[in-house]
C-alpha cells in the first residue's frame, strides 16, 4: 500500500494541477459578457454576393451594440473549416464582407453552403461564432406587357438542381430614397413553376419615367436573400418646376417680390418722415 500511494502521487498532483487550472480558466469565462452574433446572407443578381454580421450584447437587461469586434470569416465542408478573410464590425455594430463567387466555395454533396464567422475573444466578451446554411438560387425577372398593361414577371430556380422552386414568398417593390414601395400583394408566392407576375400601377412617379424595380426574397431559410434589380421606363415623368429665378417668398433676398420691397420702403420713408416732421416743428416751438 505505501509502494502504490507513492507511485500514485506525482498522479494526482498533476490531477490536481490540471483542476485547478481549470476552475481558474472557468471563472475567467464566467466573468466575461456573453457575444452575440448573427448572420446572413445576401445574393444580388448579376451583382455582388455578401455576408452581413451584427454583434450584441445583454448588459444589465439591456442590449446593446459592440463595435470593433474582429471576426474571422471561413465556409465550412464535411466539418472542416477553411479561412476567407476577415472584418471588423463598425461603431453600430454592423459588418460585411463581400464574396468573391461562390465558384471559390464547395458546397457539400447535396449542394449546401455553409459561410460563418467567428470571434476570438477579448478582455471583455468570450468567444462567439455564427453560421448561415444556404443553397444557391437564380432569380430572373424581366419587364412584361400584355393588354397594354405593364408587368414583372420572375421566375425563381435551384442553380444545383436546374428546377423551379414553388411557394417562395417573393416582394415586388420600387426602389425609394428612404423606404422601397411594394407594390406586390402582401403574401405573395411563386406557382409551380417557380414563377410570379405583378401588375405595376401607371402612376408612380420616376426620374424621366424610370422605375428602378427590385425583387426580392427576404430571409428564406433555404437560399437566403436574394434580389434581382431592372429598371422599367413606365413610370410618369416628374415635372421639376424650379422657382429659383422667380421672385418668390421663400427665394434669395437678391430675387425679393416687388411688393415687399415697395411695402418696406414706404413703411421706412414713412416712419423717418414723419420724425423729422416733428422735429422741424419743435424746432419753430422752441424758436418762437
Amino acid at each position: 500500500m505505501i509502494r502504490g500511494s507513492k507511485i500514485n502521487r506525482p498522479l494526482l498532483q498533476g490531477i490536481s494541477c490540471v483542476l485547478l487550472l481549470f476552475y481558474i480558466q472557468t471563472g475567467l469565462a464566467q466573468d466575461k459578457e456573453r457575444l452575440r452574433l448573427s448572420t446572413s446572407y445576401t445574393k444580388v443578381m448579376d451583382g455582388p454576393l455578401y455576408l452581413d454580421f451584427q454583434t450584441s450584447a445583454r448588459i444589465d437587461k439591456t442590449n446593446i451594440t459592440v463595435p470593433d469586434a474582429e471576426l474571422e470569416v471561413y465556409y465550412e465542408v464535411d466539418g472542416q473549416e477553411f479561412p476567407l478573410g476577415t472584418t471588423t464590425t463598425g461603431p453600430n455594430g454592423k459588418g460585411q464582407f463581400a464574396l468573391e463567387g461562390l465558384e471559390a466555395i464547395q458546397p457539400d454533396s447535396t449542394g449546401l453552403y455553409i459561410l460563418g464567422a467567428s470571434f476570438a475573444g477579448n478582455e471583455t466578451f468570450r468567444r462567439a461564432s455564427s453560421s448561415v446554411e444556404f443553397r444557391d438560387a437564380l432569380l430572373i425577372a424581366s419587364l412584361v406587357q400584355k393588354d397594354s398593361l405593364n408587368f414583372i414577371e420572375a421566375t425563381l430556380k435551384d442553380k444545383a438542381l436546374d428546377s423551379a422552386i414553388a411557394d417562395a414568398l417573393i416582394k415586388v417593390q420600387v426602389t425609394r430614397m428612404f423606404k422601397p414601395l411594394v407594390i406586390s400583394e402582401e403574401f405573395l408566392m411563386t406557382d409551380e413553376s417557380g414563377r410570379i407576375m405583378v401588375a405595376i400601377p401607371g402612376d408612380i412617379p420616376g426620374k424621366e419615367g424610370n422605375l428602378a424595380m427590385e425583387v426580392v426574397i427576404e430571409e428564406n431559410d433555404t437560399y437566403g436573400n436574394v434580389k434581382a434589380m431592372l429598371d422599367a421606363p413606365v413610370g410618369t415623368p416628374i415635372v421639376h418646376s424650379s422657382t429659383y429665378d422667380q421672385r418668390t417668398l421663400w427665394g434669395r433676398s437678391s430675387r425679393t417680390p416687388f411688393f415687399i420691397l415697395f411695402f418696406t420702403g414706404g413703411l421706412v420713408f414713412g416712419s423717418w418722415g414723419l420724425i423729422f416732421y416733428l422735429l422741424f416743428n419743435l424746432y419753430k416751438i422752441a424758436k418762437n
